[in-house]
């Protein structure tokens, strides 16, 4: 007698306005980078959303859209991880960060195309003096016109959906000489009172501090605004991790990450 395989459960997909309060409280802040899953959760960063029933769910599956991490709550198998890592790879990668010992890494399919350890910095120092903008230079606030300029366009289209949803939900703070942008940061996705940072200096003008003064003046302001900030990268990226502790971050914690790639067909 053959047997068949057994069923998955069904797989709904949400949008956030059908999410619950039974399937929001699966998912916990303190992930790596939970913020993103739960900036999806709440409508304010793109995503997709998958559980078995919205008001008395067994699992959940948070995706974030601009890398393409997984986030989980409850209880999936891995049968149905398998599944959904199999559908969402026709879309694009598919990421998945958890501390390393956590049980949940044997649901996970095994050889994934990447394996490496990202950074997480939290509790920044205070009192720390802002640096002074260059003479020539002046700090503005990212808008639709400097969106044309700036290298990190496409990540906060797939981050947010758009350019205005970034500008409502976020806020961009751009270094300029002129008409010339030599540095940009951006506070967000954020979640209650903790947002994520991040910066992008023009090649032809690192290593001259712009991405230090820059991120020094947003992240004041985002502080001055109530927000607690964060700041994730890979630990091979040592520029970033220099960064963020001249910055003045206290906290650093690691996980892994492992990535399975886009499939072509």
């Amino acid at each position: 007698m053959n047997m068949l395989p057994p069923m998955l459960p069904p797989i709904l997909s949400l949008t956030p306005s059908q999410v619950t309060p039974e399937l929001k409280a699966l998912f916990s802040l303190d992930e790596p980078a939970g913020l993103r899953c739960q900036a999806v959760l709440d409508d304010r960063a793109a995503g997709a959303i998958f559980t078995d029933h919205p008001e008395t769910p067994s699992w959940g599956v948070v995706q974030e859209a601009a890398f393409g991490s997984l986030y989980l709550g409850g209880h999936p198998s891995s049968a149905l991880l398998a599944q959904l890592i199999s559908d969402l790879r026709l879309k694009g990668d598919v990421l998945v960060g958890l501390r390393e010992g956590d049980p949940r890494w044997s649901l996970f399919p095994s050889a994934p195309d990447y394996s490496g350890y990202t950074l997480e910095f939290t509790e920044r120092a205070a009192g720390s003096a802002l640096p002074e903008v260059p003479h020539g230079c002046v700090l503005r606030r990212l808008d639709h016109s400097l969106s044309k300029q700036i290298l990190d366009r496409n990540l906060l289209i797939r981050m947010f959906g758009s350019i205005q949803n970034a500008l409502e939900w976020g806020y961009g703070l751009c270094l300029l000489q002129g008409d010339e942008l030599l540095c940009e940061a951006f506070a967000g996705p954020s979640a209650g009172e903790l947002i994520e940072i991040g910066v992008e200096t023009q090649p032809r003008h690192m290593h001259k501090g712009y991405g230090t003064l820059t991120c020094s003046h947003l992240i004041s302001f985002m502080e001055q605004q109530g927000f607690n900030t964060y700041w994730n990268c890979a630990k091979q990226n040592l520029p970033s991790v220099a960064l963020a502790r001249r910055l003045g971050y206290q906290t650093e914690r690691e996980y892994r990450l492992l990535a399975w790639n886009k499939i072509s067909l």
